[in-house]
């Protein structure tokens, strides 16, 4: 986890903090474990709520999938091994890096 967050703040990205998003400023990377899969994180950006309220839906979600393909890429580039998965989905970390890569 420690180098999923790491890669995240290089990047400039602020971690998600649920004491900040009950004051309204819920904006940031989420990391919640995946439920059954030991040492696997689902990485999420976590669009302020206000957000949804003032864009419309399509917007809302093409933004969160631009968000999703954005963090794949800084997973790859600090040589994380994300699942492959849908693009615009968010990822899921299962390690430093791929096996058999160097």
């Amino acid at each position: 986890m420690e180098a999923v967050l790491e890669a995240v703040l290089l990047a400039g990205l602020p971690p998600y903090n649920i004491e900040a998003a009950a004051d309204g400023e819920g904006t940031g990377v989420g990391m919640p474990p995946v439920q059954g899969r030991r040492h696997a994180l689902r990485v999420l950006w976590r669009q302020d709520a206000t957000a949804a309220l003032h864009l419309p839906a399509e917007l809302f979600d093409a933004h969160q999938a631009a968000m999703d393909q954005a963090l794949r890429t800084i997973l790859s580039v600090h040589r994380l091994w994300a699942e492959d998965g849908p693009v615009g989905e968010a990822p899921v970390v299962l390690g430093l890096t791929r096996p058999g890569s160097t």
